[in-house]
């Protein structure tokens, strides 16, 4: 998971209300060095909610890019003790924090005001239940109607409302599922994209795996990622005299750690 751009958490217990608006504490600010790609560390923790439930929501998000943003940069965060009012909007809902510039963080409170008619929209691609706070979700993510209809254009199967907060949050896109394709694996479930994404399975992946004389499965191409079996390992392996080699047994050597 270390590879990823967006990480997300929402939590949310059964019984949860769905009112329109969500409120809460807020901060807002720079992720990365000023000689990296902008993007914005924003942590919402909801206060208008029953907490002995355990029913609250609390999101952070690593790469929200500056440009969505209104009336905040990263060069306003530098303005210290100053007011601001940072606003998010998108098809899901507006989204509001406003407070105090304190040590290069915008800290204050939020709220947000879900669209009802995204709700309509989404359900009318197949896609229910969605409440405020996953339409919150949706718009950190930047989740829209258009870009659904794309998902469900390509094919993907197996589409739940939460497998697409999945396949977003991991850039699982027509680009990554047409250079999967391209290397022999047209997998279209929704899942086990996620999943290859999420370990790092690349096209290079697959297609070098190929070269060294395996047909993984995408299961398999999974494990491989997970256990590191590449190439320099796999040779390693071939020069100690080890023959047969499958991947089952590299697996094993793996998990054994009998490769020392």
């Amino acid at each position: 998971m270390k590879h990823l751009l967006f990480a997300l958490l929402v939590i949310i217990a059964p019984g949860v209300s769905l009112a329109q608006t969500i409120s809460g504490l807020c901060m807002v600010s720079a992720s990365q060095p000023s000689d990296k790609p902008s993007g914005a560390q924003v942590m919402l923790s909801e206060s208008n909610c029953d907490k002995a439930t355990g029913g609250c929501m609390e999101m952070s998000n690593s790469s929200l890019a500056w440009s969505r943003w209104q009336g905040i940069s990263r060069q306003s965060l530098q303005a210290e003790s100053s007011s601001a009012s940072a606003h998010l909007t998108g098809e899901a809902g507006d989204l509001i924090c406003e407070g105090v510039v304190r040590d290069g963080v915008l800290s204050g409170r939020f709220h947000f005001t879900a669209n009802p008619t995204f709700v309509h929209t989404m359900a009318d691609l197949g896609f229910d239940g969605i409440t405020p706070r996953k339409q919150l979700s949706f718009l950190m993510l930047d989740i829209t109607p258009a870009w659904t209809r794309e998902i469900k254009a390509l094919g993907v199967t197996d589409l739940t409302t939460s497998k697409l907060t999945g396949l977003c949050a991991l850039h699982v896109d027509a680009d990554y599922i047409h250079a999967m394709a391209a290397a022999g694996y047209p997998e279209l479930r929704a899942n086990k994209l996620t999943e290859m994404k999420a370990v790092g399975v690349t096209p290079d992946k697959a297609r070098d795996a190929r070269a060294m004389g395996f047909q993984p499965t995408e299961q398999e191409l999974i494990q491989m990622s997970i256990f590191k079996i590449d190439r320099p390992f796999v040779d390693r392996m071939r020069a100690r005299g080890l023959e047969d080699l499958t991947l089952a047994k590299l697996i094993k050597i793996k998990i054994f750690k009998l490769e020392d």
